[in-house]
């Protein structure tokens, strides 16, 4: 069910993986998002595997309904206020036993941490809050409740390959060139992961503390949810973070 990316004595990140049995499916899957269609039975009956995995209460799971915007949540408390459940893509915490966590199905989820800080965060970025500066956003937030750029490391949980993230002009032209391959008479591809990282390398984030995921999402069907292959109502990857 689960893919750890990262596990020590006081950090427990890691993604979800599908485990269906059937690719086609557009839900069939492990999948905790309540937003895009899902049987509320299935997504409570994901939501209690996950916190059993994390050995938390399901309560202590925490996730904001995404709408692909530049904006951070600094999450203080356990209980996340009615007003912060949507809008946000990127949430940041100290709190510890909690999982803060990113929807995604093609879109690069990012998680970041500054162990000696005790700061993590969950990104999520899209095409739009990619090139809006969500990742930026998510680290500066991390920077004011006490991380050091120099001390962070990141995670890339699965996402849409160059291969397979084919796009018009109107979006290509929004990308730096050499994150875009154009070829005569046929779209555009972009590296959206790679553009994501290196935003935050020019943050001053070390390179080589920032891991990709390699796996494409569309490619993979029968592993990752992708909405490009299943369409936007189906199920999502979950990519979390917590303290321990």
């Amino acid at each position: 069910m689960m893919f750890e990316l990262y596990r020590n004595d006081s950090i427990l990140a890691g993604n979800s993986v599908r485990d269906c049995r059937n690719a086609e499916m557009p839900y069939d899957g492990f999948s905790v998002c309540d937003y895009t269609g899902d049987e509320s039975s299935h997504v409570d009956e994901c939501r209690r595997r996950l916190a059993e995995f994390c050995s938390v209460d399901v309560d202590e799971i925490i996730q904001c309904r995404q709408t692909h915007s530049a904006d951070v949540c600094v999450l203080e408390q356990t209980e996340l206020p009615a007003e912060q459940r949507y809008g946000y893509d990127a949430i940041v915490t100290r709190l510890k036993n909690v999982v803060i966590g990113v929807n995604t199905a093609d879109c690069v989820p990012i998680v970041l941490f500054d162990e000696a800080a005790g700061v993590i965060a969950a990104v999520h970025a899209g095409w739009r809050g990619a090139v809006a500066g969500i990742a930026v956003n998510t680290l500066k937030k991390m920077v004011e409740i006490g991380a050091k750029v120099e001390n962070v490391k990141g995670y890339f949980g699965p996402s849409i390959g160059e291969c397979c993230f084919e796009v018009g002009e109107e979006v290509a032209c929004r990308f730096p060139d050499e994150f875009v391959v154009r070829r005569d008479g046929e779209k555009s591809h972009v590296n959206l992961s790679g553009f994501v990282k290196h935003q935050l390398e020019k943050e001053g984030v070390k390179a080589e503390t920032l891991i990709l995921n390699e796996n494409c999402t569309r490619c993979n069907q029968s592993r990752y949810f992708s909405a490009r292959a299943l369409g936007i109502e189906s199920g999502r990857i979950f990519t979390f973070i917590m303290r321990r």
